[in-house]
């Protein structure tokens, strides 16, 4: 359904074979706080502790440094083919897989 027509529905019109319910949600933390605290005083890390992505190291380190401690250990996967316009700049790739490529690994 449409936005419009979920509007209309909860202000009461009905359209036959539809019902308004509640969608699924997810659960959240009241008082993030309270929860820090009471997991702490019970002995735990309430906290994910993970490596900053990229952009926040290079921006911490500066450019220069960053590609002198970091360049070799940084690398860019290739993108997900998408389809795009043939005026888009980006060079076209292959849409035939090789049997080669199929049995790797």
């Amino acid at each position: 359904m449409t936005s419009k027509a979920i509007k209309q529905a909860i202000q009461g019109e009905k359209f036959k074979g539809y019902k308004v319910v509640e969608g699924r949600s997810n659960r959240k933390y009241s008082d993030e706080n309270s929860v820090v605290e009471t997991v702490q005083n019970a002995g735990y890390d309430p906290f994910e502790h993970k490596v900053l992505v990229i952009t926040a190291i290079e921006k911490l380190l500066g450019k220069k440094k960053f590609n002198d401690l970091l360049g070799e250990l940084v690398f860019k996967p290739k993108g997900k083919p998408t389809l795009v316009k043939n005026t888009d700049k980006r060079q076209e790739i292959s849409t035939v897989i090789s049997a080669e490529e199929d049995f790797k690994d």
